[in-house]
This record gives C-alpha cells, sequence and structure tokens, in this order.
C-alpha cells in the first residue's frame, strides 16, 4: 500500500466513523471508542460495531471486577451487588457474546436485541440500588451509552451511510 492509498483509507474511515457516530445518541464517547482503537483505521461499519462491542465487553468485565471488589468492602450492599453480579454475568457471558455472533451474521434485529437486554439488564442493577446512591453509577452509565451507541450501529448496518 503505498502512503497516498493509506492516507485515503485512513481518511475513508475516519469519515465512516464520524458519519456512524453522527447517527448515534453519544457522538463524542462513539467517536473517542472507536478512534482510540487501531482496528478501525480500516475497518467498515460491520467491523466498527464489532469494536464497540468489545469495548462494551472490556468495560463490562471492569464493572464485574468492581463488583468483586465493592461486595469484599461494602457487606452493607450484599443484596444488590450480587443482583449486578448476576446481571453483569448474563451481559458479559451471553448477551455480548450473541451479538458479537450476530454482527458476524449480520443479524441487525437479534444484535439490537442482545444491546437492549443488555441495557435493560444495566439498568436493573442501577435500579437495585434505589433509594440509596449506586457504587457503580458512573461505570453503568457508560456501559449503558455504550449499548445505545452499539444498538444504532447494528440499525446502521443495512444503510448506505457514504453515497459516491
Amino acid at each position: 500500500m503505498t502512503a497516498i492509498s493509506f492516507l485515503a483509507a485512513v481518511e475513508n474511515s475516519y469519515d465512516l466513523i464520524a458519519i456512524a457516530c453522527s447517527k448515534t445518541p453519544y457522538y463524542q464517547l462513539c467517536e473517542s471508542t472507536l478512534r482510540n482503537d487501531p482496528k478501525s483505521w480500516d475497518a467498515n461499519l460491520n467491523g466498527l460495531t464489532l469494536i464497540m462491542l468489545n469495548s462494551l465487553s472490556f468495560r463490562s468485565n471492569r464493572t464485574l471486577d468492581a463488583i468483586n471488589q465493592f461486595l469484599k468492602e461494602k457487606p452493607e450492599l450484599k443484596v444488590p451487588l450480587t443482583n449486578c453480579l448476576n446481571l453483569y454475568s448474563s451481559v458479559v457471558n451471553f448477551f455480548i457474546v450473541d451479538a458479537i455472533k450476530a454482527a458476524n451474521r449480520s443479524d441487525i434485529p437479534l444484535g439490537q436485541e442482545y444491546m437492549y437486554d443488555s441495557k435493560k439488564s444495566i439498568h436493573d442493577c442501577e435500579n437495585g440500588f434505589k433509594p440509596n446512591p449506586s457504587p457503580l453509577g458512573v461505570a453503568n452509565g457508560i456501559n449503558s451509552d455504550i449499548c445505545d451507541i452499539a444498538y444504532n450501529m447494528f440499525g446502521l448496518m443495512n444503510t448506505t451511510l457514504i453515497h459516491s
């Protein structure tokens, strides 16, 4: 690949990132997540969706780590934290895994369903702490936003974003 064709590929993928992210509810989070992954430089929309799903997986696993730490440090929150542990385990071990499979098959409705289920689980985790504040509020908020982004990116997979 020549330097000029490489730059054109990077410019085209950056245009795709900007266009795709503009179709989601959280442009800045979408754009920063995708641009920070070198695989996005030459990815198509399906590849960008997979990058977003992998980001959700990474962040959800970090949230599981935080839940396990809070279970040791905050025994008074055992019930809602255990609920979150179960919910996030489903998100990580089933919903995201199956959403990745759906993306690889271009099964848009199924991928969107898994993102809806993930978001619902994250919200159920957050709501389990009420009326008290959740120690997972920031992580739950970001993870929920990424679910929305991925849901929208699945929807974009059957559209033409860039007209030549």
